[in-house]
């Protein structure tokens, strides 16, 4: 009967461990996932802010060809 109840325990004991180790991988899962969602938004922002230096290069370069463009018209009709 003892050696019964010692293996109950026993058994007790490794269930516990094994929740505390499920408990630790989920609090691990969950961590991994909150960064992920913040490399996600930084990653977002970050191509947001390429998308709009590469819109304002767009139009410097624009406004470039616009005068050079310009002075041409302006020197073959003078």
């Amino acid at each position: 009967m003892e050696s019964l109840q010692e293996e109950i325990k026993a058994q007790l004991a490794e269930l516990e461990s094994f929740k505390m180790e499920y408990a630790n991988a989920r609090l691990e899962c969950n961590t991994a996932d909150e960064r992920a969602n913040i490399l996600a938004s930084e990653v977002i922002g970050l191509e947001e802010k390429a998308s709009e230096h590469l819109w304002l290069n767009l139009m410097v370069h624009q406004s470039h060809l616009i005068h050079s463009l310009s002075s041409l018209l302006l020197n073959k009709c003078s």
